[in-house]
């Protein structure tokens, strides 16, 4: 008799001895796993091959306004030795896709079953997920990348929710704003020291509010694909003596690995004349996309729509743009991009690709004497993705058909009309650490760097809730960096002190790499910090997660409006 999670969950309930011994048991994946996957030996967390077809992940809908989901996070080591993450819903479905429409409630429980010897120390929260405790590669939570939520335990709060295994089922109950923007969002762990590990190992999925086709027209009945580009180790065998660059990580793509050397890329198909909205989440830990589509060696267009979850038509402008075209589209550790795609008229052959990422200074700095050398910067390559095989008997993925009685608008006047009662100085800035490592830091000007300790009690930066302030974020190193805020978007309102106009809404920008010589190069953002329900702690932080898990993470505590306190 095969057993569903649902019916363990319900034997567990009996004695936590059970619980423990029996519940540690994920979800059958045998029926789902691809043919020729490339699996660990046993049999956890499957993943495609190289070469295979592209599938799109199980799609998990609301209804009369209310998703109900049960996810179980698990671990298995692969054959290089490293530790794989994956989430499966009760039917075995990996890293389902979550749907949602403005003003819906998310009801997910969360049930952990990463195996113990990822972190031989972690036990039990002592049934308190919320009191925070020991952080390993074993623990976990969720944050909910883009959305608004409350920065609380059981909604979006990351800094003291940690689900041990062994723990009950955790639940997060979280009400999608009326006003969020319809687009692409995106669930994973992020337990500080560990997120690179997470990542790497695949703990990511999708979130897609509905809704984008009521602002952009032009993507109403078009066929829709979610792609998440996953980053992962690089094999422990030395690189070939000749052969392309060899990247700091591998690439997935919905998890059909593109390996160096040979970079046998994944595969879709999309017929003659074909337009379709693919929508991209770089899930990658630390690994920059620079993304274009070309057939017959040359670049197309494509038409962007929406950045990190917000429509190009919410822009701030007078007369905003629904679609962008461009033939490169940029997409940072953390970030997404909704584009269009249009395939010849004819059978053809093209291909996903992204391009070489400058990351910043050619060679590391030189060690302190008797130290070892500090880890070369990263490296990413041009290499390709996907294969895309134009057909006339190419199966089309379904179109976006969600019938949606509101779409995602900002209530509020834009935040670009709105002047800032504050102006900061935040940077990036590194330092070789006594064991000869990197310590990463973001600081704000005037106070001293120092890595983030989860232990702190204060937070660095204290808001008041509807206010608007302009945070410089300058970058002292030379590598680039990538800043995120959780619990809201922001406009950037200046490069390098000069003043931009750019109308997108964004959660995650890159801050490009200091050359060692003359100013810091800089991004001025305005946050705003007028939505009531963001009034709480949160982190701020590089999301190349590499650095995030060095140090490089501050905190902001924003205070009812009422409060006088700074």
């Amino acid at each position: 008799m095969k057993w569903s999670l649902w019916s363990l969950e319900r034997a567990c309930s009996f004695a936590l001895v059970i619980h423990i011994l029996t519940c540690s048991v994920p979800p059958a994946h045998s029926a789902t796993t691809p043919v020729g996957a490339d699996n660990p030996a046993d049999g956890q967390c499957p993943r495609p091959g190289p070469g295979a077809s592209i599938s799109q992940p199980a799609d998990l809908r609301s209804h009369d306004g209310e998703l109900h989901v049960t996810l179980t996070i698990s671990s298995a080591r692969d054959a290089q030795g490293h530790t794989r993450y994956c989430y499966f819903d009760p039917d075995g479905h990996q890293a389902p896709t979550l749907r949602v429409r403005p003003g819906d409630t998310l009801y997910l429980r969360l049930l952990n079953r990463i195996s113990a010897a990822a972190a031989p120390t972690a036990g039990s929260s002592g049934g308190n997920p919320c009191a925070g405790g020991t952080m390993s590669a074993a623990a976990t939570n969720l944050h909910f990348h883009g959305l608004s939520l409350p920065p609380l335990c059981h909604q979006d709060e990351t800094l003291r929710t940690l689900v041990q295994p062994g723990d009950p089922p955790f639940e997060y109950r979280l009400r999608i704003a009326p006003e969020q923007p319809p687009g692409l969002y995106w669930y994973h762990p992020h337990v500080h020291g560990f997120s690179e590990q997470h990542l790497l190992g695949g703990a990511s999925g999708a979130i897609v509010v509905e809704g984008i086709e009521r602002i952009v027209p032009e993507l109403r009945n078009l066929p829709e694909r979610v792609l998440i580009v996953r980053d992962e180790w690089m094999p422990n065998a030395p690189p070939p003596p000749t052969g392309p660059p060899r990247p700091t990580k591998q690439l997935s793509i919905n998890y059909v690995p593109v390996r160096y050397p040979g970079y046998l890329p994944a595969r879709l198909e999309m017929r003659p004349g074909a337009r379709e909205l693919w929508r991209v989440l770089n899930a990658s830990a630390d690994t920059y996309l620079h993304l274009y589509v070309e057939f017959a060696g040359k670049r197309q267009l494509v038409g962007l729509v929406a950045r990190d979850g917000v429509p190009l038509a919410l822009g701030h402008t007078a007369a905003p743009e629904r679609v962008r075209e461009s033939t490169l589209v940029v997409v940072p550790p953390g970030a997404r991009a909704e584009f269009i795609v249009r395939a010849p008229d004819t059978t053809a052959r093209g291909t996903l690709m992204t391009a070489y990422a400058n990351r910043g200074a050619d060679e590391a700095p030189p060690p302190r004497p008797g130290a070892p050398a500090a880890q070369p910067p990263d490296s990413d390559p041009t290499r390709p993705l996907a294969t895309i095989a134009v057909s006339p008997t190419a199966a089309s993925p379904p179109p976006a058909r969600v019938p949606v009685q509101a779409v995602g608008s900002p209530l509020r006047s834009p935040v670009a009309a709105v002047r800032a009662v504050r102006s900061r100085l935040l940077y990036f800035s590194e330092a070789q650490s006594a064991g000869g490592g990197t310590d990463y830091f973001i600081t704000e000007e005037g106070r001293t760097a120092a890595v983030f300790d989860p232990s702190r009690g204060r937070a660095d930066l204290t808001v008041r809730q509807g206010d608007v302030e302009d945070w410089r974020i300058e970058n002292r190193s030379r590598e680039v960096h990538t800043f995120h805020i959780h619990q809201l978007h922001f406009l950037v309102v200046a490069r390098s002190l000069q003043p931009v106009t750019e109308p997108d809404l964004l959660d995650t920008v890159n801050v490009p790499a200091w050359r060692g010589l003359g100013d810091y190069p800089s991004v001025t953002v305005r946050m705003d910090f007028r939505d009531r329900r963001i009034v709480g702690v949160f982190p701020y932080h590089c999301h190349i997660a590499q650095h995030l898990d060095g140090g490089m993470m501050g905190t902001v505590r924003v205070v009812p409006a009422r409060s006088v306190s700074d």
